[in-house]
This record gives structure tokens, sequence and C-alpha cells, in this order.
């Protein structure tokens, strides 16, 4: 088997620029390093099929992109979209929190720490903005990455630059820094960095990049997904339950009476005043009210006065109800995934059974039938040649080799065979499973290959009926009648127990192992020490048959 490639030719941008030691030329390079396509991107192989597309690439984006353009597939690219997969989600949600939890009533406006940490996101965001500028991007009409900044800024403000500029502007902040109290330019600072949630879409898809990082499983990856999606929605909806108040609030600059129900307080007064609450008192009853509605349980929750609120009501249980039914296809989609094969089993077994039902099969043949389909597929059943026929010829070697390594190491036939011999010889070897008692080989037939046991035991009649001996894991039968001239088999083979066989053809059994020296010499001594030993019994067992018809004959004789 072949080791993995080390490559030890230099491949990277030191070839065309001229080395220094300066601090300032390391950090230089360190930076335009993580500005170049990377192969410890998890997406550069789907767009770039070899070492060699991605080192002319690397050369490409050297001599024809401008200076510290960053590459879409890049280590950079790939660890700022990690930052701003969390930074997005942080931002979707604190904003509408911000909207909806603090409200100040009957005081002014003030900076609270949620204002704080909005503030560090906006920055964070801002920051997101300028590398938008300097980032490139795939071109699909080209099949290529631009690395042009004036293209990558033509493109950007033309798309997305304003979205993602308007969310992160810190109005709000500027406002209460500035002292303004127009409770309405309030709402405008609180609803700008709601324009962020238009970039759920390409923040799932970055969380699709960094999980490829740990794991390419698709259960993994759309349980990550469908978790984020659940809780974002949770979140969403918990704050939209307050917004005919909030929205009144910020327009009019007073709380409205009769809204909110579900608020309850030893206060009977208080009951819906959200102004008589604790942010964390308003957010824990919206959430469960909002779980209960997600779970189809808390319906009796929803006492509304006003129809702005049935009107927010009634949407968050439509939307609900649609996410869990997605919900249930996704779990639907991910038992078929994760079972599909054990249904196949199923569905096989129920075939065999319909066919047994209709030929009225015995019930000892039965049970026999079910446990020759049990053992062979082990409630899996998939297509094995469906599997390996698309592989190459060294990989399924190599696939072979590592399946079949226990069962070689059992072989003491197949011990000084060369590597590249054992995995060609492995791929001849044919699956045989056989039922206690089952009849394997015939004493007298011809024999056309021999047998290797996986697992199992087999017991070894001679051709007049004397039991020899027993073979076990790694031991094989059949060599005798590969070197006799008729190719007579010298012995029958039974089936002690569940027995798993490989069976060789006799053209690769030549082939591979009586052209080995060693391996042929090892056949031909064990060979005639088994024809030796099936002589001796075989005679041993004559002479007490003899001895018995000749006794039976002598007390038939004295009865008479």
């Amino acid at each position: 088997m072949l080791k993995k490639h080390k490559c030890t030719l230099s491949l990277d941008i030191d070839k065309t620029t001229q080395k220094k030691r300066s601090i300032q030329y390391n950090i230089a390079q360190l930076t335009r390093k993580a500005c170049l396509i990377s192969q410890d991107h998890p997406n550069t192989f789907d767009h770039f099929r070899s070492d060699t597309a991605v080192t002319a690439e690397q050369q490409r984006q050297l001599f024809e992109g401008d200076s510290y353009v960053i590459h879409p597939l890049s280590l950079f690219s790939l660890y700022w979209d990690g930052v701003m997969t969390v930074l997005n989600v942080l931002h979707m949600c604190c904003s509408t929190f911000r909207l909806c939890f603090v409200i100040d009533y009957p005081h002014p406006p003030q900076l609270h720490k949620t204002d704080i940490f909005m503030l560090f996101l906006h920055l964070l965001a801002l920051l997101d903005t300028i590398i938008k500028f300097n980032t490139g991007f795939f071109q699909e009409s080209i099949r290529n990455v631009v690395m042009l900044r004036k293209q990558i800024a033509c493109r950007y403000l033309r798309y997305k630059f304003w979205i993602d500029f308007l969310s992160c502007v810190p109005l709000q902040f500027i406002l209460l820094i500035t002292g303004n109290r127009i409770s309405r330019f309030h709402l405008l600072a609180h609803l700008l960095p709601l324009l962020r949630i238009v970039k759920l879409r390409s923040t799932i898809t970055n969380l699709h990049t960094v999980v490829k990082i740990f794991t390419l499983s698709f259960i993994w990856h759309r349980s990550i997904h469908h978790l984020v999606l659940f809780a974002v929605s949770m979140h969403w909806s918990s704050c939209f339950l307050y917004t005919p108040v909030v929205f009144t609030y910020y327009w009019t600059g007073s709380v409205p009476k009769g809204y909110n129900t579900f608020l309850k307080s030893t206060d009977a007064g208080a009951d819906g005043d959200i102004t008589k609450f604790s942010i964390c008192q308003k957010y824990l009853q919206a959430f469960f009210v909002c779980l209960s509605t997600f779970f189809g349980t808390g319906f009796s929750t929803y006492k509304v006065n006003n129809a702005d609120e049935f009107v927010i009501h009634s949407c968050i249980i439509l939307y609900a109800s649609l996410f869990m039914v997605y919900t249930i296809v996704f779990l639907l989609k991910i038992y078929m995934t994760q079972y599909n094969s054990t249904m196949r089993y199923n569905g096989l077994i129920n075939q065999v059974e319909a066919y047994m039902q209709q030929k009225q099969f015995p019930k000892p043949l039965k049970e026999r039938v079910f446990t020759f389909y049990t053992y062979k597929y082990e409630k899996k059943y998939y297509k094995e040649d469906a599997v390996l026929d698309c592989l190459s010829e060294q990989l399924g070697h190599e696939i072979v080799m590592h399946t079949c390594n226990r069962f070689i190491q059992k072989v003491k036939l197949l011990r000084g065979l060369a590597a590249h011999l054992m995995g060609e010889l492995m791929s001849y070897l044919k699956p045989e499973e056989y039922l206690a008692s089952d009849l394997i080989a015939r004493a007298g037939d011809i024999g056309d290959c021999v047998y290797f046991i996986a697992y199992g035991t087999v017991a070894v009649y001679s051709l007049k009926g004397a039991e020899i001996t027993h073979l076990e894991d790694g031991d094989h039968f059949g060599t005798v009648a590969m070197l006799m001239k008729d190719s007579k088999r010298i012995a029958t083979i039974v089936a002690v127990e569940i027995t798993h066989l490989y069976r060789l053809d006799a053209i690769y059994f030549r082939q591979y192992l009586m052209s080995n020296k060693i391996i042929r010499e090892r056949v031909e001594t064990q060979a005639s020490k088994r024809m030796h030993v099936t002589v001796l019994l075989d005679e041993e067992f004559r002479r007490k048959q003899e001895k018995k018809w000749e006794d039976n004959i002598v007390f038939s004789h004295d009865f008479t």
C-alpha cells in the first residue's frame, strides 16, 4: 500500500519575491499568505480540483490581482467569516432585543449596557464592510475569482453595501450621547440595525463552511443549521409579541393599556403593563408563550383585546405551525438518512417473508432463511457493488485490504505474499455464508476452488464417512484437489455452525499462490499431511466397520 505523498517542492510565494529578514517584511509576507487561496479552506477543492490548479490560482492572484486583495478561499476569509457568523447572529438578536424589551418610560431615553454592546457590534460590522471592499468574489459567467479592487467595489456598492452600512451605523448611540429625546428618531435608530436580518441566509452559508472544518456529516450540518434557525425564530417571535406596544410607545411617547395580557403580576392593576415588569420577566414570559406555540400546547395563552395584537399573534401561530411542519420533514429526512440501510433491510425481509408465505415454506426452513439473512446483512442492506464500482482500482484494493485485515492476519497460508499481490488476491475472493449442517463440498466432486474460513467451524469427513477433524478461523480447505490430477475432492466438508468463507477460484489460486515458491511448498506439505491422515483414518474406520459387521453376524447366528 502506498504511503501518503508529502511534497518537498516549494510552491508558495517565496519564489516570486525577494527574501528579506526584517520584521516588517515577515509580517507583510504572513499577511500576504493569509490572503492567498489556501488548500486548508473547506471549499477550495469544490472550485479547484487539484493542487496544481490551486497553485496556479495563487500565482494569478499575485501577478494579476491588486495588492492585499483577500481571496474568498483564503484562511483569512475563513476565519473572518467564522467571526462574522457569530457577530451577525448576535447583531440580529441584540437589535430586536433592544427595540422590544428596553423601554425607559416614563423616563427619557437613557444609555444601557445593551447600547454599549451594540456599539461594539456596530464597529465590528463597519470593519466587515471595509474588508468586503478588499475581498474578491466568484464571477459565474467566467468561472473565475475577480481580484481587482475597482470591480469588487463596484459590485459591492451595487448590491450589498447600503444594507451593510445602514445596519451598522450607531445612530442610537449618537442620539443618546447628544441627548436627543424625540422618540420617533429613536425608533428609526432601532429599526436600521434590523436591516441586518436579510443577511441570515449568507450567515447560515458561512456557518456551514465553518462546520466543514470539524465534520462533513450531512446530519450534523443540517442539525446545526436547524438549531440556529429555531433559536433565532424563538427569539424573534418573543420580541414580535411586544411590537404593538413598542411601536405605539416610540410613535406617540406613551405606553398603551390593554395589551400583553399574558403578563401576570401579583398586583392586579399591573397585568399587561410592560413598564411594571423587569426585562427578564418580560422576556421569559414571552419566550414561554412562543415556545408553547411552537409545540402546539399554548394557544390558550393568547387572549387579545385589540385587532393589531390579534394580527401579530396570528402571524406567530402561522409561522410556528409552518416551522414545525418543516421540523417534522427535517427529522424524517434525518431518520431516513441515518437508517436508510436498515429500512432497505426491512423491505428486503418483507419481500422474503411474502415469498415464503406464498410458497408455503415449513417453519424450520423459514427459520433457517431468516437466520441466513440476519447473519449475512446484520440488519443493514446496501448494494456493495454500486458503492465500489466507481472507485479506482488502487483505492478498491486499499478498501479490500482494510476490510479483510483481520482475515489476512488469521490465514497462515498467505504469509509471505507481497502486499501488492495480496491486495489483488483479495479482490478475487468471493464471500459465502453457510448455516449449521449445510454441505459445503462433497468427496468425489471436482474441486475448482479453494476455501478460506473467515470465522466459523467446519467438520471434515473422509470419502467413507470417517470424521477427520474440525477446521476453524484462518484455516483453509480444497488445496488437495488442486494438486490431484483428476482434481477430485478427497473429503466432505459440512458447516458445524454459521460459517463465513472466502472462495478463491482455481485460476487465481494457481496465478497468485502456486507461483510463489514458499507458499507452493507450504501447500504441498500440508496437502501431503492431510492425504496421509485421511488414508489412515479411512483405513481405521474401515476396520472398525468390518469388525462391527462381523460382530453383528456372530450375534445374529447365536440368536438363531
